[in-house]
This record gives structure tokens, C-alpha cells and sequence, in this order.
């Protein structure tokens, strides 16, 4: 899992650069998990998180989904 977070913040660092992994480090907390525990479900909700919360504001809406499907995929692959 954690090669799929680490692409997630690769890409989110695209979008609000150096702001991207404080934005993570949130959505670990608001999960209750860290790096060395994250599971496949707290990915994924991180994920939901995102959609819901952080990426509309930069890229709308159907961005936001578009992006979250992407962010799902890695996580399927990593899985």
C-alpha cells in the first residue's frame, strides 16, 4: 500500500506542490492510521476523503471523481 500512497502524493504534489503531504498526513490521521500500518482500507478512504474534501476545490467536481478513480486504481494494483 505504501506504493500507492507514495504515487498519490507524487501526483497531488502536481496540484498543490510542496502543500501535498501535510494534505496526506491529515487524511492518515483522520483514518487513525500511519505509513507503517496502512491497509488496503485505510487507502481506500483516504481516497473517499480526497474526493469528497481536497481535490473538488482545484478541479471541480467530475475532476475530483476522475481523480479518485485513478488514486483507486493504484491502489488496486498495488494490492
Amino acid at each position: 500500500m505504501q506504493a500507492a500512497y507514495e504515487r498519490i502524493e507524487a501526483d497531488m504534489r502536481g496540484i498543490w506542490g510542496d502543500m501535498a503531504p501535510a494534505m496526506l498526513r491529515k487524511r492518515l490521521r483522520d483514518v487513525h492510521a500511519d505509513l507503517s500500518t496502512l491497509s488496503r482500507e485505510n487507502l481506500e478512504t483516504i481516497v473517499d476523503l480526497l474526493r469528497q474534501k481536497t481535490l473538488p476545490s482545484i478541479l471541480g467536481e467530475d475532476g475530483a471523481e476522475a481523480k479518485a478513480k485513478q488514486y483507486l486504481a493504484w491502489v488496486d494494483d498495488s494490492a
